[in-house]
Order: structure tokens, then sequence, then C-alpha cells
């Protein structure tokens, strides 16, 4: 049951956190943070007035960013490169002869290449089908 206000709080057993969210009007509201078992954090997500920001970023239990990127419809992509002149962190790259797209770390996951694309070949999935991030 959503509290109307204020701040959920689960714990683990121990009493550690586990998963914190904040609720205004009986909507999430600011931060939802999730962690893993050892106190490292798992995932931070920003809500607004109960509708989700870009996606939350996500860390595996060693503290490092796990980097979940858009997947690509190479059958649906064009390559018009609209999503590349758009990114204010010039964190994509398109290759032409492989007809594939790559992203950094860079990448602030602000989503303006999946909202920008005129033909939709970008989605941001909670698991990447296919990993797009260049190393």
């Amino acid at each position: 049951m959503a509290s109307p206000e204020g701040t959920e709080l689960q714990t683990f057993p121990d009493g550690t956190s586990k998963h914190e969210i904040n609720w205004h009007n009986g909507k999430k509201d600011g931060w939802e943070i999730k962690w893993h078992s050892n106190g490292q954090m798992l995932s931070k997500r920003k809500w607004v007035d109960g509708n989700p920001k870009s996606p939350g970023l996500i860390w595996d239990e060693n503290g490092d960013r796990v980097i979940i990127k858009p997947d690509l419809d190479r059958d649906l992509c064009i390559f018009c490169g609209a999503r590349i002149g758009v990114c204010p962190t010039n964190a994509m790259f398109l290759e032409y002869n492989d007809r594939d797209i790559w992203i950094d770390q860079n990448c602030t996951d602000c989503l303006l290449c999946t909202r920008i694309c005129p033909v939709g070949a970008l989605s941001y999935p909670e698991v990447a089908r296919r990993n797009t991030t260049k190393i």
C-alpha cells in the first residue's frame, strides 16, 4: 500500500536499507533508491508526480555502474543521424558500414536519442537485449 506522504523505507533483516520511495499526494515523487544486501546502491530513479523520469542509474554489488543503453532495431533504423546530433554529451557513434550504433560511458541517460528518432528505432528497455556500449 502506497504512503500518501513522506518516505517509505524497507529494510533487510539486519536493518540495512533495501528500498526507499518518496511519496507526495499518493504518487511517487522524488527519488526511489534500491540497495544490494551488502549496502551498495543498486539503482536510483527520479519520479515526478507519479511519472518516472529518464531511466535510473544501476550499479552492481561492487559499486560499479551497470550500463544499460538503448537497443537499436536495425530493420527499422534509416541511419539518418538525428540521434547523433541531439546527444548533449556526444556519447553516440554511428557506424554506417556495419549499420550499427555505439554509446560510450559519457551517456547521461537523458533519452533525447529515443525521443528524436523519427522511426522509433531506439528503445530503452529495463534490461538491454543487445549491448550498445562501446568499450
